[in-house]
């Protein structure tokens, strides 16, 4: 199996990043908005938002 899919496969494989991934496509949310809705701090909504980006699920960018 590719790296590729073994990062994809290991990025779906967290419940929380589901959820994450879930309501990330119906509209963009700011890290500390999905904090609240799944219930984690927003340093681990972060944490699971860069896997997702290194699995080309998501995509960040940041607001000024």
């Amino acid at each position: 199996m590719s790296e590729e899919l073994v990062t994809f496969f290991k990025a779906l494989a967290d419940k929380n990043r589901l959820k994450i991934v879930g309501l990330l496509a119906e509209k963009p949310y700011s890290v500390e908005e999905l904090a609240a809705l799944v219930g984690l701090k927003p340093p681990t909504v972060s944490h699971h938002l860069a896997k997702l980006v290194e699995a080309g699920l998501v995509k960040a960018h940041s607001e000024s």
